[in-house]
């Protein structure tokens, strides 16, 4: 796989360690109207929206969640991944946090987001890119997937993280071509893999191509 391929298969930004979010409340005066007026629209039978700041952005985000999915859940608290980009950098990355049943915003952050647009890698490829100082891969078992797969992981990320245990999400789609979901790793500083999390609903906004729809939602 050439570099080429590479960059157009996978992509993950420059990031930061990951820190706690501010909630924005709904009737704040800080509010624009550009997005009251999205929130009154997508507030529905449907749809849940809540606003969260999101630091890599440097503004509030407005995210739409299905309600069925988390008044429905047995969980008390559901893992959300909301998946988007900077428009001004093109700096994709997501919010990760938790909703309980009255939809109060648990622990939100900000972590990088890997996303894969092809089937799993060649064995050689892997070997190559293991190879190089750009990517390391990284084998885990997806509960979705019902098998092991290959999480390219820049070693930037790795690298330059301060955190023992630093957190990746990687957005892909199983052989049998379901919907996208995710997986959060907990990656060591040896790219040992110490944790893994598997997001109730994934939010996909925009992107990546093959969506061909403005918003996704995978619920599990």
């Amino acid at each position: 796989m050439d570099k080429e391929d590479k960059d157009e298969d996978f992509y993950a930004p420059d990031v930061p360690p990951p820190r706690k979010t501010p909630i924005i409340p709904l009737d704040s005066e800080e509010l624009s109207m550009d997005i009251i007026k999205k929130v009154e629209k997508i507030d529905t039978e449907e749809v849940k929206p809540v606003i969260i700041h999101c630091e890599r952005c440097n503004k509030n985000v407005l995210i739409p969640i299905p309600k069925q999915a988390v008044l429905e859940s047995k969980k008390r608290e559901v893992l959300i991944n909301y998946v988007h980009k900077n428009n001004i950098n093109n700096d994709k990355h997501c919010l990760v946090f938790e909703v309980d049943h009255d939809f109060n915003i648990l622990l939100p952050k900000v972590i990088d987001v890997i996303i894969s647009t092809v089937s799993t890698p060649k064995k050689e490829e892997i070997d190559k890119a293991n190879k190089s100082s750009a990517i390391r891969y990284v084998i885990i078992k997806c509960e979705k997937c019902e098998e092991n797969i290959h999480v390219p992981v820049p070693r930037k990320i790795i690298e330059e993280s301060k955190l023992p245990k630093t957190p990746i999400t990687f957005v892909h789609k199983s052989k049998k071509d379901d919907d996208p979901h995710s997986v959060i790793l907990y990656l060591d500083n040896h790219f040992q893999d110490r944790d893994t999390r598997f997001p109730d609903i994934l939010i996909l906004y925009l992107f990546p191509y093959w969506l061909k729809k403005k918003f996704c939602f995978t619920c599990r």
